[in-house]
Order: structure tokens, then sequence, then C-alpha cells
């Protein structure tokens, strides 16, 4: 195993640990998001998950922002050049398109399964896919095996929100 491998192993054992903790701290100490009584209408509950994913979406935004903002202050990248710090801009846009669409569809599944006291698990997870992004985004420009926690951080809960809502849904 190479150096740069166990540098992204590392980080992504760290953002497993880290994501849990996080989840674990935010989601029982503290009251993100609105706790209703009872049951309550899917609608309301696709609506408070589509509020919180306007967060995980303002990330997307600020790539795009970074990227157009240095495309106009480097002249050749007006034309279409680029440089190594640009590319890493483009990567990081491509990356948050897809890490955002799988937790957006995870997102809205989970809220239409959990209980009504479980629906803030949403804000938590937005909170840590726009961790996740930041930390990839500086990690990026560090080096390549400097964004694996970030990438970990956006990707493991989103997978462990498939994992849970696939085993309720076909138990």
């Amino acid at each position: 195993m190479s150096n740069d491998q166990r540098k992204v192993l590392a980080g992504m054992a760290a953002a497993v640990v880290f994501s849990v903790a996080f989840f674990e701290v935010a989601f029982r100490m503290t009251n993100v998001g609105p706790t209703p009584p009872g049951m309550i209408e899917t609608s309301w509950r696709l609506e408070y998950a589509l509020k919180c994913e306007v967060f995980a979406a303002l990330c997307l935004v600020a790539g795009v922002a970074r990227l157009a903002n240095r495309r106009f202050f480097i002249p050749d990248a007006i034309e279409g050049g680029s440089s190594p710090s640009i590319d890493i801009d483009k990567r990081y846009l491509q990356n948050t398109l897809e890490q955002l669409v799988l937790a957006i569809v995870a997102h809205l599944a989970l809220v239409t399964i959990v209980a009504p006291e479980s629906i803030r698990a949403v804000a938590v997870l937005v909170m840590l896919f726009v961790i996740g992004r930041v930390t990839f985004w500086i990690g990026y420009h560090v080096s390549g095996p400097a964004r694996a926690f970030g990438f970990g951080t956006t990707f493991y809960p989103t997978v462990a929100v498939y994992a849970y809502v696939v085993s309720r849904l076909v138990a």
C-alpha cells in the first residue's frame, strides 16, 4: 500500500468516526429542526426535507460562483483555458453535483419512513453534507489524499441512509 493510499484510508476512517459521533451528538443533544407531535402528513415531511436541502445545494452554488469568479480574473480562463486550481474546482463541482443528487434522494426517502420525532435527522445529515463538502474542497486544494475526509463525510452518511431506507422498505 502506498503512502497516499494510507492517507486516503486514514481520512476515510476519520470521516466514519467523525460522522457517527457528529450525528449522535447533534441528533441527541440539540434540538435541530422540529419534533412534531403525533403523525404528520407526507407533504409536510417532504417540505421540511426540501427546505433543509437548500443548505446542501448552497455547496453547489458556492462552487459555481467560485469557478465563475476565478474564470473572470484569469485571462486565459475566460477563453476556456484552465489551471490546476480551476481543474480542482471543476472536479469539486462535478463530485458535489453527484453527491447532492444521491443525498437528496436519500433524505427525501428517509423523511417518509421515520417516526415524527426522528425527522430532524435530515437537518443533521445536511450539516454533515456541508461539512463534508467544505473539507473535501479545502482538502482537494491541499492534495489528492487530503480530500478523503471530506468525501467520506459526505458519502458515508448518504450510504448509511440508503441502507436504512432499503432495509425498512424490504422488511
